[in-house]
């Protein structure tokens, strides 16, 4: 019987995996045809299989590209965006959190739908009204008025999963904690901010990376190309330079690059923060 498992197991793994290679093929290939071809000349990337190797790596391209892309001035930027956006993600959505799950108040739940509400509103239908309040607050073409605009664009989520994790916390250490006098920010702070790491390193990634990535915020109020973050000047880099693809493909790893090493580091962190959160919550 034991071998008979062990066979079924084996099967089962096999099959899995027959069925992952063509998804990650899928996946991958497209990033492995991008760094091949950012390591070519002009003349190697237009002839061949997009897959063969460059007779010599040229790593001048990157060199060029970070020069005469500005990539250093564009990283600068989106490392403040992503600073500050954090920042006040964490600020906003662990008090708040806290609140919603441990504070009785009234209305306590339909505060709570109401920021349910807002995850199913696109940014997109209320950019309107978002960019005049900006512009009424003299926040356009601002770092600080992108930041902005992605931390409300961000709250119901935050508030979501840390209200999630807090909810699995026994109401035990909050009692116990009032008993020995503690207010609910010596409770939030000592008691639960210790515990709740997970669900806040998740909390910091998915901001940071969310960030990072964002276009579609930066482009509405960001205008003048000093305080542009990396993907509108990756699109504006791209346009300049059309045809000379060795640099489009090397500023394209320049850019996401840093989201692949970031990811790869915390994926453990991040799962655990969500799986942990949804159980809890």
């Amino acid at each position: 019987m034991a071998c008979k498992g062990g066979g079924m197991t084996w099967l089962r793994d096999f099959r899995i995996l027959v069925a992952l290679v063509p998804s990650t093929a899928v996946i991958l290939g497209p990033f492995v045809w991008l760094i091949v071809s950012s390591l070519k000349t002009e003349a190697e990337i237009g002839a061949g299989h997009p897959f063969d190797l460059p007779d010599n790596l040229m790593w001048q391209n990157y060199v060029d590209a970070w020069n005469v892309g500005s990539f250093g001035s564009l990283i600068g930027n989106s490392l403040i965006n992503v600073a500050g956006v954090v920042a006040l993600m964490l600020l906003a959505c662990v008090p708040a959190g806290y609140a919603l799950a441990k504070i009785r108040f009234p209305g306590r739940e339909w505060v709570f739908f109401g920021f349910i509400f807002g995850l199913t509103i696109p940014i997109q239908a209320i950019i309107i009204p978002l960019y005049q309040l900006l512009q009424g607050l003299g926040l356009i073409n601002s770092l600080t008025g992108v930041v902005l605009a992605q931390v409300s664009n961000g709250i119901p989520f935050g508030i979501f999963l840390m209200r999630s994790f807090f909810l699995g916390v026994p109401n035990e250490l909050t009692e116990a904690a009032k008993i020995d006098g503690a207010s609910h920010l010596q409770i939030l702070v000592k008691v639960f901010l210790p515990l709740s790491t997970p669900a806040l390193q998740a909390l910091v990634i998915i901001s940071a990376l969310s960030t990072w990535n964002d276009f579609f915020l930066p482009l509405v109020v960001l205008i003048s190309p000093e305080v542009q973050t990396l993907p509108l000047g990756l699109v504006r880099f791209a346009s300049t330079f059309t045809t000379q693809y060795r640099l489009v493909f090397s500023g394209t790893v320049i850019t996401f690059l840093p989201v692949i090493i970031l990811f790869i580091l915390t994926q453990r962190r991040f799962t655990e923060g969500l799986t942990q959160g949804a159980l809890k919550g």
